[in-house]
């Protein structure tokens, strides 16, 4: 009986033990694990935010060759035939192709000219509604070396006027893009025949028009 009454203490401090090594082990994994969730979801948050940031670099650096190229379009015209705009509506046509307006916010005002974006639908409107209204089609490829636009130009109640042509290079001592040429179909000149192209720039100036 005495042999049962110290076996019996003995016993019960045996199961608390082990009772206590299985609970600071399952506090541990839980703080492991914890640990390890912690850190995956801080990784995933400086991921995100690294893909965040890269993708607004990339919208602004398309925001400023698009600016850059209607800058040229406006500058062109104007070298041209003295052509000023108020007032330009670009038509921001999504159809998923490459060559789509890419989802990028434009300057309200380049070289003094207002600048709207409107969906093709609305242009279709707006120029049957204000026949002196000036509608363009900007069509962009964009690489790390070179960029290509081409400005398709409406007026006159949706009448194709001019398809200028303008590219650019990157400088590789500065890395950013310059004005390489700038070409043009004139098509209020010659209904129904596709007119010959003119330079307009060329070799870093203005071309004189022959």
């Amino acid at each position: 009986m005495k042999r049962l009454k110290y076996i019996t203490p003995v016993l019960i401090w045996i199961v608390i033990f082990a009772f206590t090594g299985c609970t600071n082990r399952s506090v541990d994994n839980s703080m492991s694990n914890k640990t390890s969730a912690d850190r995956s979801s801080s990784n995933s948050q400086q991921a995100s935010t690294s893909l965040g940031d890269s993708l607004t670099k990339q919208r602004d650096e398309l925001a400023s060759i698009y600016t850059q190229a209607i800058a040229e379009f406006i500058k062109a015209a104007y070298k041209k035939d003295q052509t000023t705009y108020d007032t330009l509506y670009f038509g921001k046509h999504v159809y998923g192709q490459p060559d789509d307006f890419p989802e990028i916010e434009l300057p309200e005002r380049i070289e003094k000219t207002e600048i709207r974006l409107v969906t093709p639908e609305v242009g279709q409107v707006i120029q049957t509604a204000r026949k002196s209204l000036v509608y363009v089609n900007l069509i962009g490829w964009v690489d790390k070396e070179q960029a290509e636009f081409v400005v398709v130009v409406f007026s006159n109640g949706g009448e194709h006027q001019f398809d200028y042509l303008i590219n650019f290079t990157v400088n590789a001592k500065t890395n950013k893009f310059e004005l390489d040429k700038i070409e043009v179909d004139n098509y209020s000149l010659r209904r129904g025949q596709k007119p010959e192209r003119i330079a307009i720039y060329a070799d870093g100036e203005y071309v004189e028009e022959k």
